[in-house]
């Protein structure tokens, strides 16, 4: 650069609302700020798990507005790992006898975690939570599409 060096009242620092030691501590708090009342204990324990990182200033993705489709991850999340346990322990199939002998068939809870699976993979695009859905918010510095106004047609 060239030119004098500017006196220390003239700069501004640039400082963000936390000051950038402090962003872990304020994501926690934020998490915790956000937190809806009356979950049940395991989506207690989804929501301290993704909500930090999500609160955290640098990438903004939970606030007052997306905090009740946080909590619907949350309970999709939880249920999505107590089906999985039920099934690790019980099996995924069962047999039954019919008139054309014995079939194996899925358990109803296979197709219910599929669809639990469906629900989280939905919601976590919305909140970045995918490599392809992160990098989709993290370009959105791209040029929207204007369309023509009325006065461009005459």
């Amino acid at each position: 650069m060239k030119g004098r060096k500017p006196a220390s009242q003239n700069v501004v620092p640039l400082k963000d609302d936390v000051d950038r030691g402090d962003f872990e501590e304020y994501a926690r708090s934020r998490a915790k700020e956000l937190k809806p009342r009356g979950m049940p204990q395991d989506v207690q324990r989804v929501w301290d798990a993704i909500a930090p990182p999500l609160s955290h200033p640098t990438r903004n993705r939970l606030n007052e507005v997306t905090a009740f489709m946080l909590s619907q991850l949350c309970f999709a999340i939880a249920r999505h790992q107590e089906l999985r346990k039920d099934l690790a322990e019980n099996g995924e199939t069962y047999v039954t006898e019919t008139r054309n002998g014995k079939q194996e068939k899925s358990r109803p809870e296979v197709a219910q975690l599929n669809e639990t699976f469906r629900q989280i993979r939905g919601l976590a695009n919305e909140f970045g939570m995918t490599p392809a859905a992160e990098r989709g918010l993290n370009n959105q510095n791209q040029m929207a599409f204007n369309f023509p106004g009325e006065d461009d047609f005459t």
